[in-house]
């Protein structure tokens, strides 16, 4: 089991590699970078979540149960990690800007590296899996990190109407739910734009992770502190205790259960970082703990894997 799940991990983590190396050696210069990530977030991610939705057979899942199981670990991740801003202040002198940095990496998932994972590791199904745990976590996410974020950066508070534009904004969102709304109400779609979606798709799977590597900033990585300790353990290791728990308690088996605990174990998502950058974030910490992060899971992720099986 372990040696299977490493050999999935493995192309995963060495594609993320030659997005480092590119960007170090300017062979795809930094500056233009930036356009890559526009084309994978507004085009290739949400095409190939859709199609992967579209695509999925939903009679051998229990919808219902991953649905419950896994979002009751992600509420009680978010209730449990604000519940920390105040002792983090008091014991380690932590201020808001830095607070909202490790409440994004304890709570985010880069569902790209989910979905390269589960395609390796269990095809179409393993796609699917991801794309709708992504397709009801992703909003919420989005939500509450926004509202973190406003709260924690400024004297502004969020009101309701700002933060469902700035969520419904994302089209990853849309993607998702227009996928699972033609699966469900079982709306033919013409096999040409099946096989259009696909191409598309497949070709967001490697350019997430290009991108992913060309975000990794090793020099932040060397100034690692405590705070990013906090971001990893959170992350990595007590947020699939809580998807595990969720699971069991409402019945979750088989391969629903392996694919949530893998959407469960991956790093926080690359894209936080913009976001703590534009909205007065720690910027620094949010990419010191998001590249460890990757670092650590690949040891982490099979461990947990093997742990349930």
């Amino acid at each position: 089991m372990t040696s299977i799940v490493f050999e999935s991990l493995l192309p995963v983590f060495l594609v993320i590699a030659t997005g480092l190396a590119l960007r170090k050696t300017a062979i795809v210069p930094e500056d233009q970078w930036r356009g890559i990530e526009l084309l994978g977030y507004w085009l290739l991610f949400p095409v190939l979540v859709l199609d992967s939705l579209i695509k999925m057979d939903l009679s051998n899942i229990d919808l219902g149960s991953i649905t419950r199981g896994y979002l009751l670990a992600v509420i009680l991740q978010l209730v449990i990690v604000w519940q920390l801003r105040k002792p983090l202040h008091r014991r380690l002198g932590m201020s808001d800007r830095t607070f909202s940095s490790v409440f994004q990496t304890t709570t985010r998932w880069n569902g790209f590296i989910a979905l390269a994972i589960a395609n390796k590791f269990a095809g179409d199904q393993g796609l699917a899996i991801v794309a709708l745990i992504m397709a009801f976590t992703v909003p919420i996410l989005n939500f509450a990190n926004i509202i973190v974020l406003t709260i924690c950066t400024s004297d502004i508070r969020p009101t309701i109407r700002t933060t469902m534009v700035n969520t419904l904004k994302v089209p990853l969102i849309w993607g998702a739910l227009l996928g699972l709304a033609i699966n469900l109400a079982q709306v033919p779609v013409y096999e040409p734009l099946l096989v259009s979606f696909d191409i598309i798709g497949r070709a967001g799977l490697g350019i997430g992770l290009l991108t992913v590597g060309a975000g990794i900033r090793i020099r932040a990585m060397k100034t690692a502190k405590t705070n990013v300790l906090i971001g990893i353990i959170g992350k990595l290791f007590f947020f699939p205790a809580l998807v595990y728990t969720g699971c069991m308690i409402f019945g979750v088996t088989g391969l629903p259960l392996t694919i949530a605990m893998l959407s469960a174990s991956v790093s926080t998502a690359m894209n936080g970082y913009v976001l703590a950058r534009q909205m007065g974030g720690d910027a620094d910490l949010y990419a010191a703990t998001a590249s460890l992060q990757v670092v650590v899971s690949m040891f982490s992720i099979p461990l947990i894997l093997w742990l349930i099986g």
